[in-house]
This record gives structure tokens, sequence and C-alpha cells, in this order.
């Protein structure tokens, strides 16, 4: 639920889906309809209630950590603040990460215990008994060994006292393999960026150095005040997303940004294919530069004419002014070996220049009526040769 209210809110592509793969497993396979252990009545009634009980807990706690308060007049909303200080969540993460570990120990343990006595119930011969048990123990040393790992990058990000207690062999071993990425945090977005403002790269052409500077627009990212976001998910339109992380930084740690502006001071039609709008159709400008803004969300109470769905406030320079024949660039695109695209002759087949074809008249697709057409498609041929089996 939580991944989904993520997914209705928010354009993070395809990674809460990815939340998603990685939580079903955790699920009985009661929860898919699958038989499995028998439960009495008494011991569903129970368990119902708990849940029940489990959840009404946090939400109450929700309301009361976050004081949640339903607003009708002017208009219907929902505030929120939150009723703790930074001091006071960290002390409560002292006390609930030991008792998580705990947990997941005795959790862990208990399971591994009883799959071995359930080999030993069944009425296969003495040597399959056998075997199945040694089968569980191998499993179990490595389920074990897993969730040791796993400790270190769980209390890493969450509570450092917790990180100390564990043994300096379990830490040693999880650097070792740490390379191989067996175990990770997998913590998507910790730190709330844009609180003061949403940053954003804003690519301006021109002709002249002192006027006629002209704005390029990108597909998806914010730019025009007057332009809504776009639904992405689960598409990941790659250039716009790190056009977001090379406003987090600046162009020296980013050296792909300097490369695409040399693009398109060359006119790269692969490049411009990725640009809702080029403001140089006919030929490419003689100089490029960038500046970074701010940009926040207009309300419904301020006067918009014409209507915005964007104000923004310029921050700072992003990029030099630039031409395709300033000495740095030059140097920047010598280091990183960027060359012109050379145009090989072409030898497709019929069927691959018809496809050639086809996406020259088409041109850039829209990424997520692609890709839901491509998931819908997939869908329905699944779903008939369902019918044809039945």
């Amino acid at each position: 639920m939580l991944q989904i209210l993520i997914i209705l809110t928010g354009n993070y592509n395809f990674f809460n889906l990815l939340t998603i793969v990685l939580c079903i497993p955790l699920l009985d396979d009661q929860a898919f309809g699958k038989k499995g252990r028998k439960r009495t009545r008494s011991t569903g009634s129970l368990s119902n209630i708990f849940e029940i009980v489990t959840v009404c807990y946090i939400g109450y706690q929700t309301w009361k950590l976050f004081s949640l308060q339903v607003v009708t007049s002017p208009s219907f909303s929902i505030k929120s603040e939150i009723a703790f200080s930074s001091k006071e969540f960290d002390h409560w993460l002292e006390q609930i990460v030991p008792w998580t570990i705990v947990i997941g120990c005795v959790s862990l343990g208990y399971e591994v215990l009883l799959s071995v006595l359930r080999c030993f119930i069944t009425d296969s011969s003495i040597v399959w008994k056998v075997w199945s048990a040694v089968l569980c123990l191998v499993f179990g040393v490595l389920a074990v060994a897993m969730f040791c790992l796993s400790l270190v990058p769980f209390t890493n990000e969450l509570d450092w006292k917790s990180n100390q207690k564990i043994p300096p062999a379990v830490r040693n071993v999880n650097e070792k393999l740490d390379p191989f990425q067996i175990t990770s945090s997998y913590g998507l977005f910790r730190t709330m960026t844009g609180v003061g403002g949403r940053p954003e790269v804003i690519v301006e052409g021109s002709n002249s150095m002192q006027t006629g500077w002209k704005e390029y627009e990108f597909l998806y990212k914010p730019g025009n005040l007057s332009k809504k976001l776009p639904i992405v998910a689960p598409h990941q339109p790659r250039l716009d997303w790190q056009m977001w992380f090379a406003a987090l930084g600046n162009y020296q740690h980013n050296p792909w940004f300097v490369t695409m502006v040399y693009r398109l001071l060359t006119g790269q039609e692969e490049v411009l294919e990725l640009i809702a709008n080029n403001p140089f159709p006919d030929a490419p400008p003689k100089y490029i530069r960038a500046k970074l803004y701010h940009y926040h969300y207009t309300s419904s109470s301020q006067t918009r004419s014409p209507k915005n769905w964007w104000t923004r406030k310029e921050k700072s320079e992003y990029l030099p002014t630039l031409s395709k024949d300033t000495s740095s660039l030059l140097d920047i695109i010598k280091h990183y070996k960027v060359e012109p695209v050379k145009r090989k002759p072409s030898s497709l087949t019929f069927v691959g220049n018809s496809v050639k074809w086809l996406r020259e008249k088409i041109g850039q697709p829209e990424g997520f009526i692609f890709t839901m057409s491509t998931f819908t498609a997939a869908l329905v041929i699944n779903f008939l040769s369902w019918i044809q089996i039945f």
C-alpha cells in the first residue's frame, strides 16, 4: 500500500515496482490463495484481531505524531506537522532497532528449526528424510549468514550504536563481500530534496552573447512555467532524470552535461530528439549557457495570468557561456574522447529499413504511453493465450 501511494503521488519510474517485487516473497502463500498450514478457527480469529489492532495502532500513532488535521474550509485539505524532534526520533531508533534484530533472530531461527523438524514427520524413507534435513540445514546456514551480513547496512543507516555492537568478524566479512552487492540497505531517497524549492537547470541558447537567449524545453522535467508535469512512471526518462541530479551538484561533477551541450552546439540529431522544443530548428546556436533556478508550485489562491503551474527564482549561474570553439569546452571534449558521430553507410535489410522509416515518421514516442501500450499488449496476448487453454 505504501509503494502504491508513492506511485500515485510521485514520479519514481520503476523503483517502487522493484520494491514491491522484493516485498512479495515476504507474504505467506495463503495471501495468494494457496493452501498452507491449517489454522484452527481460534488461531485464525486471534490472527485477524492482531492484524486489526496493529493497523489501528499504526493509524493512531500516525495521526498523533504528524498532527493530522482535516480542513474543510475554504477548501478540503489535510494538514500535517511533525510533532517530534530529531533528537526524540534518534532516541526512539536507539530503543527500537535492537528489538527488531532480536525479533528477526527469533523468527529466522524458529522457521529454520521448524523446517528441519518437518523433514522427519513425512511418510518418506529414512534416506529421503535425512537428505531433506541436510538440505534444510544448508539453506538455513546460508539464510543465517545473509541475515547477519544484512545487519551491517541495516544498523549503519538507522542506529550507529547498534552497528558497533555487531561482531567485528561480521563487519569484516561484509566489507570483503561488499563489491558483490550481496546485501544493501536499499533505501530510496532518504534525504528529501527540494524542500526550499526544486532545483532545476535551464539550458539557454543564443546567436549573440548579449541578447536573444531562448530556452530548451525538455520532454518531462520542469521548465516552462505553464506546463504541468506529465505522468511518467513506470517509464524512466534517462536524460530528464539525470538533469535533476545535475541540478543537485555542479557541471564539474557531471561531465556528461558538458558533452550534451557540445552535442547541442553541433546540432546532433540523436540528442535533439530527446528535447521537446528545439528553439533553433534551422541551425544550432553559436552560444549556450545554463542557469540554476528554484521552482515552486503555485497555489489555487494565487492570482495567475496566464495560469502557471510553477513559479521560479534564479539562484546562480550553472554553466558559463560556451561556444563549440571555446578552449575549455574543447579540453573537456578531448579529455572524454567525445567525437562527432560518423554516419556509416546503411547496410540494413528490408525489415531494418522499414523500422528505420517508421521511427523517422513517428519520432520520439511519449514514454508513458509507449510503456503502458507495450504492457497492455503483453497483457492482452497472455489473456488470449489463457482463454485458448480453457
